[in-house]
């Protein structure tokens, strides 16, 4: 399996949602480690879920959250589509 720099964001998406089987995330990290560009953007991907993951929880319904996951996942990969276009 080869993987291109335009499938990274939405394979880390699934990585981070734990979604990737152990064969997917090792071709996804053996891409990683050797683009400078797509570990730069892994990077940005875990800090800013990071930073989420820090804030005080607050109380959703069930609905809600998935809601509020999908519009985070879309926000995060358009912030860091935008700062890594100019790579």
């Amino acid at each position: 399996m080869i993987i291109k720099c335009e499938d990274v964001l939405d394979l880390l998406s699934e990585f981070f949602d734990d979604e990737l089987d152990l064969e997917e995330q090792e071709f996804l990290f053996d891409h990683i480690y050797q683009c400078k560009k797509c570990l730069n953007i892994y990077n940005s991907f875990h800090q800013m879920l990071d930073l989420f993951h820090s804030l005080e929880p607050v109380k959703l319904e069930q609905e809600k959250k998935k809601e509020f996951h999908r519009w985070l996942h879309i926000e995060v990969k358009q912030i860091v589509i935008k700062k890594y276009k100019k790579l």
